[in-house]
């Protein structure tokens, strides 16, 4: 009996080991699957995030490229269209000088007067007309030489302004000579930024000092003139005062653009004394 127990004792151990091993493997398995789980999610999640920053950079790539191929061609498209705007102007000038030039040719001389008639046939001598006053010498405008050669000595000097204002200076200043079309204007929500040589800043101030002066120029036009004229040559005289060659200084800027002066928060009245 004591032989049956022990027998049944030592079947029961084995089973339990068995049991125990079975156990063990499927712990192992269970370890193994979770591994490959971890290794699965982390190779998704590093998929993933190769997939957008690929995406974002070719997304950004064709947006920048879509800017240039936009930017750019609207860019020199304004810039033929002020030149083409100023060449018209030229032209324009042109056709009102030729204009100007045939109102202004002195009238052809008389015929001679025939032989004098006895006296008996003579009539009374009618009064000769009064001669046609001759034509006026066109008008030679003074310009302060100091400033247009500080003018002269300037590089490259950068000029803020609105598109109006870059067309205006194109009309006026164009058929001079020493203007200069820039091979580049950039365009800023209306308003260009354009570097002006000096031979141009010369023929801008040239131009600019014949209309402000010139009689006969609509007023508008004058003013106009006369503010770009002032404004400019403000500029070019306090190089002409301190005047410096080299990078080491600050590069030339011109800006037009006033604004009022902004709000401090006073009612507009001056402080009186109280015993006024």
């Amino acid at each position: 009996m004591a032989f049956g127990n022990g027998e049944a004792l030592r079947q029961i151990g084995e089973q339990l080991g068995r049991a125990l091993e079975d156990l063990s493997a499927l712990k192992q398995q269970v370890s193994d699957q979770q591994l490959a789980i971890d290794q699965i999610r982390f190779d998704t999640t590093a998929a993933i995030n190769t997939g957008l920053t690929e995406n974002r950079a070719v997304i950004r790539d064709g947006l920048t490229r879509a800017n240039e191929t936009i930017s750019d061609p609207l860019t020199q498209i304004g810039s033929e269209l002020v030149a083409i705007r100023g060449g018209i102007g030229q032209l324009d000038n042109q056709i009102r000088a030729a204009a100007a030039a045939a109102v202004q040719r002195p009238a052809p001389e008389p015929p001679e007067e025939p032989e004098a008639a006895p006296i008996e046939d003579q009539k009374p001598a009618e009064p000769e007309p009064a001669p046609e006053p001759e034509p006026e010498a066109p008008r030679q405008v003074e310009h302060d030489l100091e400033t247009l050669r500080a003018a002269a000595g300037v590089s490259a000097a950068t000029l803020h302004a609105h598109r109006d204002t870059w067309e205006f200076l194109v009309k006026h200043a164009g058929r001079d000579q020493h203007f200069h079309v820039p091979g580049e204007v950039q365009d800023v929500v209306g308003d260009v930024i354009v570097k002006v040589s000096g031979p141009s800043l010369v023929a801008i101030l040239t131009s600019l000092g014949g209309i402000k002066d010139e009689p006969g120029v609509a007023p508008g036009t004058q003013a106009i003139a006369h503010h770009l004229h002032q404004r400019i040559a403000d500029t070019v005289k306090a190089i002409a005062v301190s005047r410096h060659a080299g990078g080491s200084a600050d590069p030339v800027t011109i800006v037009i653009d006033d604004r009022p002066a902004p709000d401090d928060g006073s009612d507009g009245q001056s402080e009186r004394d109280p015993d006024d």
